[in-house]
């Protein structure tokens, strides 16, 4: 088993309370792009981009049941002005953006999950 693949397993197995269904669109030696449908019925598209086992770019956007977006993270070189570029948010919207500080699928992992015990 490859690096990626080992990690979608061990993501999968961490948040197994929270991930009811696993879409795989592409695992290469760098890449993984896949969806999570979670126990909220909210999704969670994940895109992340390895080179030597170090993470270069990332997308995670949560989308609610409407395929809304609640909040995506990525580090796209762009936002310039923003503290802590190239880390950022879209919140609610793709236009309002903030820094972000949650910055690997476990971050992200962890505010959904507290986002989705409280409901």
């Amino acid at each position: 088993m490859g690096c990626i693949e080992y990690r979608l397993c061990e993501i999968s197995q961490r948040y197994a309370h929270v991930i009811k269904d696993t879409l795989v669109l592409s695992i290469t030696d760098e890449i993984l792009k896949v969806v999570f449908l979670l126990s909220d019925h909210t999704t969670l598209r994940i895109s992340e981009r390895w080179v030597d086992r170090a993470l270069v770019r990332y997308s995670y956007y949560w989308l609610n049941s409407e395929n809304r977006l609640n909040v995506g993270w990525d580090n796209a070189p762009h936002h310039r002005r923003l503290e802590n570029f190239p880390h950022h948010k879209h919140v609610g919207t793709q236009l309002h953006r903030m820094a972000s500080y949650e910055t690997s699928l476990e971050d992200v992992m962890r505010i959904i999950e507290e986002t989705i015990q409280f409901l």
